[in-house]
């Protein structure tokens, strides 16, 4: 399936995530986003989640025990799996590139159609 079709369909489905939820996993899954961008190699990646964890930081900021995080991470992302798989399931991409019209300067304007049914 199209990456930007699945990215699309995530950050979807993570916005109608309960607030509590969302805030917990935005909060996760940005902080891992803030350790990639600063890592050069994967190697360097696994290392500095280890050594500043996600995790850790989100027991911190939201006060709460090592073991409900962990398990309220893997409930959400569950959860963002079948939603995510529901729904790739009723989307269809539909292309008409092949049927642009050109513009004035001989461009060809590609239009691209995507269709959920929900």
């Amino acid at each position: 399936m199209n990456e930007r079709l699945l990215d699309f369909l995530r950050r979807s489905e993570v916005s109608r995530l309960p607030e509590e939820k969302r805030k917990l996993y935005e909060f996760i899954t940005e902080a891992e986003d803030a350790l990639a961008e600063k890592a050069t190699t994967a190697d360097e990646f696994f290392s500095l989640v280890l050594t500043e964890s996600p995790i850790n930081l989100a027991m911190k900021h939201f006060k709460l025990p090592y073991d409900q995080v962990v398990s309220l991470l893997t409930d959400i992302e569950d959860e963002l799996h079948v939603k995510i798989k529901q729904r790739s399931e009723k989307v269809k991409w539909i292309d008409f590139s092949d049927k642009s019209n050109q513009n004035m300067d001989g461009e060809r304007k590609n239009h691209l159609f995507l269709f959920i049914n929900e």
